[in-house]
């Protein structure tokens, strides 16, 4: 099924980040990676990762660096990646600079770098723009998956002004902001936004890169996030509410119009979470016991949730549920390149898998799980903000999978090639 060609040296700690990009570039020959010396604890102000890759073309590769960064974690690293449409010579990253956080062009052969007002969080394939987020408000909202090295207080707030998603022109520097998060609020409110912490995350743009999903969540005064997945054109219009159950995990779209999606329908536990005084009347003295007493991974709590694997169709209200054989717990899901039936996934490691984590492919036109892999994890790592998921990518010419992993000991990179799924 799956032949392993390379893993990193063990000598040092390598990784590459979250599943929606490729860290191959387009011949699947250079292997992008970042290392650092440390794996046992998040970020901190001051540490510094190296940006480089690995040719797989030599016998014997050694990580050729290209460049570092003060901005990175160790779920989406620094966003490094190929940029398009070539793939193959520029890459694009995040970083600070005169105490700003920015995003960079490197050519790898030239050397020569573009640097832009703004971090990025999604790049389009064509390489013309970027979707964005503010940093300096990420690093309130989310430890794990925010940068260290700017702290500003103004944004410590449970509504940050001006806040949103902007749109970056890779080409003429130009920013424009494309969706206001004050604008979601009014516009799409319910009782449990009140005295919430909102924010903004997780954009990913369809292929043809004509319209964008984000995910807009707030943390509620009396626990426990709520989440919402919106979609829209790449200048913000046509916006459209894809889910509002408030259980909406990770996702990827499976064509232009279709978006598989880890997640709850709207059921009568999921539309209760919307009232605020039956948050704090009901559910909030009910949440300590429910965390004793049922692992989120259990029957009763998807019974309750109703969370399983969606295939969500744009600006429509059609919603299916799919996968029924691995829809146990959430994973990071992407759909082999040529193939739009095959999906890969993850789980994570769990106690009572002695801490393995699975590799599994899933053909939606047969109904068929495969179990490619079984990794293991580093236990103490396991359940922190360094944990070191599996976040299976496909490579660009969808003949590779990659992983980040614990499995020998240290934090790597293996790459696989795919003879069969």
């Amino acid at each position: 099924m799956l032949d392993l060609i390379f893993k990193t040296p063990l000598r040092r700690n390598y990784f590459f980040g979250y599943y929606d990009k490729s860290p191959l570039d387009l011949n699947s020959q250079k292997l992008l990676a970042l290392e650092v010396n440390f794996i046992n604890r998040l970020p901190i102000d001051g540490d510094i990762a190296s940006i480089g890759y690995f040719d797989l073309k030599d016998k014997s590769p050694e990580f050729i660096k290209l460049s570092e960064t003060k901005t990175f974690n160790f779920q989406q690293g620094c966003m490094v990646q190929w940029l398009g449409p070539e793939f193959d010579r520029e890459i694009i990253y995040n970083d600070i600079e005169n105490n700003k956080f920015v995003s960079i062009i490197l050519d790898i052969e030239t050397k020569e770098r573009k640097v832009f007002p703004f971090p990025v969080y999604s790049v389009s394939k064509d390489g013309d723009y970027a979707l964005c987020i503010d940093f300096e408000r990420h690093f309130y909202c989310r430890p794990g998956y925010n940068y260290q090295g700017i702290e500003n207080p103004v944004k410590n707030k449970s509504i940050v002004d001006n806040d949103g998603i902007w749109k970056l022109n890779l080409k003429n520097k130009k920013i424009e902001k494309i969706i206001d998060l004050a604008f979601l609020i009014e516009n799409y409110f319910i009782s449990n936004m009140v005295n919430a912490t909102h924010y903004l995350e997780h954009m990913m743009i369809n292929p043809s890169g004509t319209r964008f999903a984000f995910l807009h969540r707030w943390q509620m005064e009396e626990g426990g996030i709520y989440d919402r997945i919106f979609t829209a054109d790449l200048d913000g219009n046509n916006l459209y509410l894809l889910n509002d159950s408030g259980r909406v995990g990770h996702y990827c779209w499976k064509n232009d119009d279709e978006i598989l999606m880890y997640g709850g329908l709207l059921n009568s536990i999921n539309t209760l979470r919307k009232n605020k005084n039956l948050l704090k009347y009901l559910f909030k003295p009910l949440l300590p016991i429910y965390h004793k007493f049922i692992q989120d991974t259990s029957r009763i709590s998807k019974v309750l949730t109703g969370d399983s694997y969606l295939i969500l169709s744009d600006k429509t209200n059609i919603k299916l549920k799919v996968a029924n054989e691995i829809s146990a717990e959430d994973g990071h899901p992407s759909f082999i390149s040529n193939n739009s039936n095959i999906f890969i996934t993850d789980t994570y490691p769990r106690n009572q898998n002695n801490n393995t984590a699975t590799l599994i492919s899933y053909d939606l036109s047969l109904n068929k799980k495969v179990l490619l892999a079984e990794l293991n994890s580093i236990p103490e790592c396991d359940e922190t903000g360094w944990r070191c998921d599996l976040h299976p990518k496909c490579s660009l010419n969808g003949k590779n999978i990659i992983i980040d992993t614990m499995d020998s000991g240290s934090r790597g990179i293996y790459v696989y090639k795919i003879s069969q799924l």
